[in-house]
């Protein structure tokens, strides 16, 4: 923590992590050509030469825009590439979502509604535990007494150790009914998963019933808290390529399926991303959002829902436009970014009206 402070970029040097490879059946995007030409808005704030421009002063490192499933518009900076693995951060919590809904139609996990104590017999020791189901902790609404915007969190984060503190925090309020924003609850969710999953490492069937499904085009990898410990950061620690991120914003805006095949049940995706009525609107670092149930936030205005990593990352759906957005930088740089991907995604819908019958 004295040595790293808060994290940045370069997060997946941070740590050990194990590998996962390219799909066996890659399926790179579709290329628009020429590209869109994005302008400046009132979103920015101030006058730029170019877009491209504003987004390097804006301390953005990447940003991939895709129309259906094409590219149509894509710029790197600061030595940043297609091939530059970026650091998820709780992007990753999203992906979570996402795996639990594949362990259950593989029969890995049974339910949703199961509690955690069935998979993980450690916790039948503490109290109120056999309360927490899988849900509780998907939606963070578990009780647990730990909170990830602390020093708790940060320790967490860097623990080479992750096994004692997954169960060192008590039950403190009653599941289903208070939310507290804490990564414990979704490394716990991967605990259920590895324990079901036996000696196979959580990455290698990620590897093979997600990533390898979703066409993804370069390899990514998992953090880990160390080699020796060998747990998988689920909550945080997922580092791919700008392009390879775009595809769970693709899964989600075509209602569970890609490149054409069913990766999870269109009833799954309606689940995840319904509003939690727990949390209600919320305040946040893109103000006043709605939480989804399984780690997406979502516009007040419906126009657009997201998955966020720390300081800056984001993965944006616009459904009514058919478009994804993903951006990694170095802070927010005082823009409303949220704001600015629903503009974008206006303009490019006026600068490319759909074909229409004559």
């Amino acid at each position: 923590m004295v040595y790293y402070n808060y994290p940045d970029l370069e997060a997946p040097s941070y740590f050990a992590s194990r590998e996962m490879a390219p799909s066996s059946h890659p399926e790179p995007f579709r290329e628009e050509h020429p590209r869109a030409h994005f302008r400046t808005s009132k979103t920015t704030g101030e006058d730029y030469a170019s877009f491209e421009e504003f987004l390097f002063l804006k301390a953005t490192r990447a940003f991939v825009v895709l129309h259906e499933d094409s590219v149509v518009y894509e710029r790197y900076f600061a030595g940043a590439s297609r091939t530059t693995l970026f650091p998820s951060f709780s992007i990753a919590k999203a992906f979570a979502g996402l795996a639990v809904g594949v362990a259950i139609e593989d029969g890995v996990l049974r339910s949703v509604d199961d509690p955690i104590t069935r998979y993980v017999p450690e916790l039948r020791k503490k109290p109120r535990y056999d309360e927490v189901t899988l849900d509780h902790l998907l939606r963070m609404v578990s009780g647990i007494g730990f909170e990830e915007e602390s020093t708790a969190g940060a320790t967490f984060y860097y623990s080479h150790e992750l096994r004692p503190r997954l169960y060192a925090y008590d039950v403190e309020r009653t599941p289903g009914t208070h939310f507290l924003y804490g990564g414990l609850n979704i490394e716990l969710v991967w605990d259920a998963i590895q324990r079901s999953l036996g000696s196979t490492p959580f990455s290698t069937y990620f590897q093979r019933r997600i990533w390898d499904r979703l066409g993804a085009e370069h390899a990514a990898t998992w953090s880990l808290d160390s080699e020796a410990s060998g747990i998988e950061k689920f909550w945080a620690g997922l580092n791919a390529t700008a392009r390879d991120y775009a595809r769970l914003g693709l899964v989600y805006l075509n209602d569970g399926k890609i490149n054409g095949r069913t990766l999870v049940p269109p009833a799954w995706i309606a689940r995840s991303l319904a509003v939690d009525p727990v949390v209600g609107p919320a305040d946040s670092t893109d103000g006043l959002v709605y939480r989804s149930k399984y780690q997406w936030l979502l516009t007040t205005d419906g126009r657009g829902y997201f998955a966020k990593g720390y300081n800056g990352q984001y993965v944006f759906v616009v459904p009514s436009r058919r478009m994804v957005f993903v951006r990694f930088g170095e802070g927010y740089a005082g823009i409303d970014w949220p704001k600015l991907f629903v503009e974008l995604a206006d303009s490019y819908a006026k600068d490319h009206p759909p074909n229409r019958a004559l």
